[in-house]
């Protein structure tokens, strides 16, 4: 008699004397392996998990060796929290990390016999949640399986920045770009002084240096009028000091007398300076005369010329005299001094 060679049933051959317990031994074992296979069957169903989000309790049929597999749905979300099943600890595939478990998911786990623990099967894993992947594109992570990302597509990113200026890369994702500072340059220059304003305009790069040249010339405030603003080499926007005399010129004085004498008389006039010639027109009666007189001959004006000897005329001072011998009516007068 052999036997089969799985389960170690009894098979009878044509010479073979078959007792009635053979025959109880085949079926025995047929019912053993039948209830086991039962068993094994009711284990693959996906039961509702018990306890609670963290201390699951499931019924397992049987004895747990080895990779003994069960299926079960969460009743809670354990948040990723230290979980056991049934008192041992359950973890991440070939980790001792608790995997993270979303209420009415379904899981199949597998005990190993050497941590005494549950493993959950391998599927997907993953830290990514829907802002870290593509919109429109699908994925699974630790929470779930076929997810949709969210992520927004910015193409392509160009842009110039102004200077100074700055600019905010969008969330999501690109397909690359360039981002350019366009700048305006500005070579080297020399600037004169000028009358007018001249500006090195804003919003540029300046490449070279930018000369403003000096103002140049030697004029001090003694070689400028009182009171006029300058500039120089010795300063800018200076005020002179200067007055026509420091600077070697003349004063102006005029004037208009009618003298009292009608002859052997005289009249005087006083210039703030002293007087280096007198020119001018006198009348006696209805007839006038022009008349010069110089104390050196300056400015081309003879040192005494009348054109009528009557008028007489000396100058002493600041003082200027005038005499007649006749009478004479009225002298405009013009007199240059220092």
């Amino acid at each position: 008699m052999q036997l089969s060679s799985n389960y170690g049933l009894k098979l009878f051959e044509g010479t073979d004397n078959v007792k009635r317990q053979d025959f109880v031994d085949n079926f025995t074992k047929i019912d053993y392996v039948m209830k086991e296979h039962d068993t094994h069957l009711s284990d693959m169903v996906y039961q509702t998990a018990g306890g609670s989000a963290t201390a699951i309790t499931l019924t397992i049929k049987g004895t747990l060796v080895n990779g003994y597999p069960i299926t079960f749905i969460a009743s809670a979300n354990n948040g990723g929290a230290v979980t056991t099943i049934n008192g041992k600890k359950l973890y991440k595939p070939g980790t001792t990390v608790s995997p993270n478990l979303i209420s009415g998911k379904a899981y199949t786990v597998w005990y190993s016999s050497t941590g005494d623990c549950f493993f959950i099967k391998a599927s997907a894993e993953g830290d990514a949640d829907v802002s870290h992947v593509l919109a429109s594109k699908k994925f699974s992570n630790d929470n779930d399986t076929g997810l949709t990302g969210a992520m927004p597509n910015n193409g392509a990113i160009n842009y110039n920045i102004p200077i100074n200026g700055s600019f905010t890369i969008p969330l999501g994702y690109t397909t690359g770009g360039k981002i350019t500072q366009s700048i305006t340059t500005k070579s080297e220059q020399t600037y004169n002084p000028s009358t007018t304003a001249q500006i090195i305009a804003s919003g540029q790069y300046l490449s070279g240096s930018q000369t403003i040249a000096p103002v140049t010339g030697n004029a001090t405030i003694n070689d400028v009028v009182s009171g006029k603003v300058f500039s120089s080499g010795n300063g800018i926007n200076l005020v002179g000091n200067a007055t026509i005399a420091s600077l070697g010129g003349f004063h102006i004085i005029s004037g208009s007398i009618s003298p009292s004498f009608s002859g052997n008389g005289s009249v005087t006039i006083t210039t703030p300076g002293p007087p280096i010639a007198v020119f001018g027109i006198y009348r006696r009666d209805t007839t006038t005369w022009p008349f010069t007189y110089s104390v050196t001959g300056d400015f081309g004006i003879p040192i005494y010329d009348i054109y009528i000897p009557y008028l007489g005329i000396s100058i002493s001072g600041n003082t200027i005299t005038f005499s007649g011998t006749v009478s004479i009516n009225k002298i405009n007068w013009v007199a240059i001094y220092k």
